[in-house]
């Protein structure tokens, strides 16, 4: 690593990780770059293979590679286009099939966790797409057996109580997106009681509406009260800085260092 690299590698008791776009170029050269700076890296998998105009494929070997010289571990976005709450029950099991697959191509990399959008269905009310997702959720747990752990069911612009209950009802865990709850203006501080059903949190800064932007000092306290909560219960799982810009992640980076200092390191 040069030496006016900045890192923020084995820092804390839990690991801090990017997204694998934070240069416009493919997977595999994001986590090059990323490999000495952060302890994870977040795959981005937004479109599901039968949508994807580009090609949907991953060097297995190659990240393998990488994560054993540089101890790095990975989380997985699964893609954003799945409708496990659709009406159509054929665009359902659709969804469950993408999932399965796609864990499966991606289980030798071990990754932490495995984040899901659930998506709203216009026009249908939320009683009947709760109903929806509980039966697609129990068939999806079916398939993946204890592996159903390691899908993070993650919160987005819908009041996720609800949501969360059919996550612990069928053993999936939740992803918990801070920049998302401050957003909507949900209360980022509801989301704490998640904690422990909880592998990945998703941290980025928000300004006038718009998220996923460098944390500045304007999101200070919140950064730190985040930190102690991490603390209070041992959290070892992933936070990832979720933002698409390198000059974003590296702002971030400063400004966790500044915050949070190094209080809590990882015991090597």
């Amino acid at each position: 690593m040069q030496k006016d690299q900045i890192s923020i590698k084995r820092r804390y008791n839990w690991r801090v990780g990017a997204t694998s776009f934070v240069v416009p170029d493919d997977i595999m050269s994001n986590v090059r770059l990323l490999s000495d700076m952060v302890d994870n890296v977040q795959l981005l998998f937004f479109e599901s293979r039968g949508s994807s105009l580009l090609e949907h494929s991953v060097d297995i070997p190659g990240l393998l590679q990488v994560a054993k010289e540089h101890d790095l571990t990975y989380t997985v976005h699964l893609p954003s286009d799945l409708r496990l709450g659709a009406t159509d029950f054929n665009l359902r099991q659709q969804a469950i099939d993408e999932i399965v697959r796609l864990s499966a191509e991606l289980d030798c990399l071990g990754p932490i966790c495995y984040d899901l959008h659930l998506l709203p269905e216009d026009g249908l009310s939320d009683s009947k797409w709760l109903d929806n997702l509980d039966a697609s959720l129990n068939k999806l747990s079916d398939k993946l057996g204890s592996a159903a752990r390691l899908i993070g069911i993650e919160n987005l612009d819908y009041q996720f109580d609800p949501v969360a209950t059919l996550a612990g009802r069928h053993g999936f865990s939740v992803t918990l997106d801070i920049g998302h709850a401050l957003r909507f203006q949900h209360g980022w501080e509801h989301l704490i009681k998640y904690l422990l059903n909880a592998n990945h949190i998703h941290y980025h800064g928000v300004i006038q509406g718009k998220d996923h932007v460098a944390l500045s000092a304007a999101q200070d306290r919140i950064t730190r009260q985040l930190g102690m909560e991490l603390e209070k219960v041992n959290f070892e799982g992933v936070v990832t800085l979720e933002m698409y810009s390198l000059d974003f992640l590296k702002e971030s980076i400063r400004v966790i260092d500044r915050v949070w200092g190094r209080s809590v390191k990882c015991e090597v």
